[in-house]
């Protein structure tokens, strides 16, 4: 049984019982908080983007003071079977964790997280959660991981394992498909395939980056299909051949971008502040979250309209925050995947930005004013600070337009 699964009339149950019957530890907890401030934080370790984004966030609010630290001890509450161990295994040197078993871990998640908790109401539990909107946290805070010196040298151990030696520079690239959740999940994998996208057209850019000078690793803790044999050997498929927990987290580290798509993954180069190149971008309301990242949405066809649905159509509706493809199928609506140049314009966008020489105009900063203008105030990604793709902009004025 998962937290999701879990349905109203039973969660409401669990909720009432653990208040009932908690009166006396509430009343100790309460004599303790005069000597000293012990709060609890859910870790959110269901997947590698929860655990790496919400348990990085939190650290940053504290590092930036926004959460007082002072006469507080924080302790953090977390699952028996993190995602990736290594990237755990880092956070718990910054932070007090302590495990559960998974099941009963979903049980303290509903107290921490429900807002008719009464424990929660007192302040005991902290919950944080990554949104879109936490852009000065991760555009202002440092990051908060660091690795060991054994670790930086197991690190470029792994690398020339791989064939990169010295000063051999690569990027990390991923596409999300169904089947890590087919694996790894209980639940429907098929309620977001919207979100999935085709490895093969992130291969122009991966070319690109070898003519540059640069490897290209592929990315992935369980994929569909290994990359094509015949393609250059500096496109590194770690995904089928090298992966680990270790080098899921010291390759995102590492990078001089991160191109990949709406798969947690991304997050774990967030944290470590390398720039990401997003593709893919579904729903629009996930846009990345630093000033350096770049991306580009799907785009929506409306088998009605038989067109494109224009970005305020999405932008001012639900559509910017659909989750399930069923949504998308009730509203007669098709999420179109990037194509290959797309995604190889992204990527030479942000390489040339990074190395300096990449060129705007007036007109393209005229039209990221204008798509950026489309989030109102009080938007959940209003002020967002990172820049759609500038070829995708140019090549898509028509869907700015009202």
């Amino acid at each position: 049984m998962t937290y999701v699964m879990i349905g109203g009339k039973i969660k409401f149950l669990i909720v009432l019982f653990f208040n009932l019957f908690t009166v006396p530890i509430i009343f100790f907890y309460f004599i303790l908080d005069i000597f000293i401030k012990i709060r609890f934080v859910c870790i959110m370790d269901d997947r590698i983007g929860h655990l790496a984004g919400s348990t990085e966030l939190f650290l940053r609010r504290i590092n930036l003071d926004i959460i007082s630290r002072k006469k507080t001890r924080f302790i953090g509450v977390a699952s028996n079977n993190p995602p990736n161990k290594q990237l755990m295994k880092m956070f718990k040197r910054k932070l007090n964790i302590v495990h559960l078993p998974r099941k009963l871990w979903y049980f303290f998640r509903i107290i921490c997280c429900d807002r008719k908790s009464f424990m929660r109401k007192l302040g005991f539990f902290q919950f944080v959660h990554i949104e879109n909107n936490n852009y000065f946290e991760f555009d202002n805070g440092e990051a908060s991981l660091n690795f060991t010196l054994a670790e930086e040298e197991k690190g470029e151990d792994s690398l020339r394992n791989m064939g990169l030696k010295g000063k051999d520079w690569f990027i990390c690239f991923h596409a999300r498909d169904p089947s890590y959740l087919k694996k790894t999940s209980q639940l429907d994998h098929g309620y977001n395939c919207h979100r999935d996208c085709k490895i093969s057209n992130y291969i122009p850019a991966a070319n690109y980056i070898i003519k540059e000078g640069g490897f290209s690793i592929r990315m992935g803790a369980v994929v569909d299909n290994a990359l094509n044999g015949s393609l250059s050997e500096r496109i590194i498929d770690y995904a089928t051949k090298f992966r680990s927990d270790f080098g899921d987290i010291f390759l995102c580290s590492h990078c001089k971008f991160y191109l990949g798509n709406s798969a947690g993954l991304f997050l774990v180069a967030g944290i470590f502040n390398i720039p990401i190149a997003y593709a893919n971008l579904i729903p629009m309301d996930c846009i990345p979250v630093r000033k350096t990242d770049l991306f580009i949405p799907k785009k929506i066809w409306s088998k009605k309209e038989k067109r494109y649905l224009k970005f305020n159509e999405i932008v001012c509706s639900d559509v910017c925050s659909f989750v399930k493809d069923e949504q998308y199928n009730e509203a007669g609506l098709i999420p179109i995947e990037n194509t290959s140049k797309e995604i190889l314009d992204l990527a030479i966008e942000m390489n040339e930005r990074l190395d300096g020489t990449w060129k705007t105009t007036k007109e393209d900063e005229e039209l990221q004013q204008k798509f950026k203008s489309l989030f109102k105030k009080g938007s959940f990604c209003y002020g967002f600070p990172s820049r759609i793709g500038t070829k995708f902009l140019r090549e898509n004025k028509a869907l700015l337009e009202y």
